[in-house]
């Protein structure tokens, strides 16, 4: 109920200045065409001015993450976010789950088989998202892309970085980690440990949780435990009483492979409870 007021409040007291757009967002193609019957990627481009930032899927303790209502051709179907790597941003006291500069989320399509060659296909959708400074601003805007279909699309090269950065963020596994995560009530403690051959847990990773059970308004308690790691994380008000399994990715700057590449680890786990 929290997350939500706060949220209220924000939108109602900057909802008059919705004219104005320091975010500007674009629907864009990774390629300059499709292939029938297979998958191909759109891109939601987002540029934003200096202090202004939109958000992640899970926006932490406050925010609204960008959304879609799709109006495709027949046939055509929507895959889920491909979100870019999400970063720690202070929204006043708080700290969210966002992103600042330019960031380009990938849109993944599945085409139907039987389209003919040459032919144009339009996909559009109605996007609305929120964008914050000092206020925050709620925006919606149509959005419209024309693409041909081909026996051989190629790359454009204007978006082809944003796209390929956002695929080499996406969160991973990498074999050798041993994760656990007990529920005590209000904490959930999360215990992270690397076999032989991996580089020590890093000292302060954060935790990015797909849902919204862990708080952005308080930071982890981290204790190093030879080169493992154990962090205390506290739940949101409006968790569940018993997380019974916790799903998202672990972030450090240092990387969780050997070459220090990785920088997001794919964390899905059940939780256990004390006895």
């Amino acid at each position: 109920m929290k997350h939500v007021l706060i949220v209220g409040f924000l939108w109602l007291t900057s909802i008059s200045q919705a004219g104005k757009k320091p975010v500007k967002v674009q629907l864009i193609s990774e390629m300059n065409g499709i292939i029938s019957g297979q998958t191909f990627n759109l891109g939601l481009h987002i540029q934003h001015e200096k202090g202004w930032h939109t958000y992640w899927k899970n926006p932490g303790d406050v925010g609204l993450a960008p959304t879609i209502k799709w109006e495709l051709p027949k046939g055509f179907e929507a895959m889920p976010f491909l979100w870019a790597s999400p970063e720690i941003h202070k929204m006043g006291i708080i700290d969210v789950q966002a992103y600042h500069g330019e960031v380009t989320h990938i849109l993944p399509i599945k085409a139907p088989i039987g389209l003919k060659n040459d032919s144009v296909v339009t996909l559009k959708g109605r996007l609305s998202w929120l964008m914050c400074s000092k206020q925050c601003i709620p925006a919606f805007q149509d959005v419209s892309i024309k693409l041909p279909v081909l026996k051989q699309p190629t790359f454009i090269g204007k978006w082809k970085e944003g796209f390929v950065r956002t695929k080499t963020q996406q969160p991973v596994v990498v074999e050798g980690w041993n994760i656990t995560a007990l529920d005590k009530g209000k904490i959930i403690e999360m215990q992270i440990n690397p076999r032989e051959g991996l580089p020590k847990t890093p000292a302060k990773p954060w935790f990015f949780c797909d849902e919204n059970h862990i708080t952005t308004q308080k930071h982890p308690e981290y204790k190093q435990l030879g080169r493992g790691l154990v962090m205390r994380m506290s739940k949101t008000e409006w968790a569940p009483a018993k997380i019974t399994q916790l799903s998202g990715h672990l972030n450090s700057p240092k990387g969780w492979d050997r070459s220090g590449k990785i920088k997001n680890l794919r964390v899905s786990i059940p939780v256990g409870t004390l006895n």
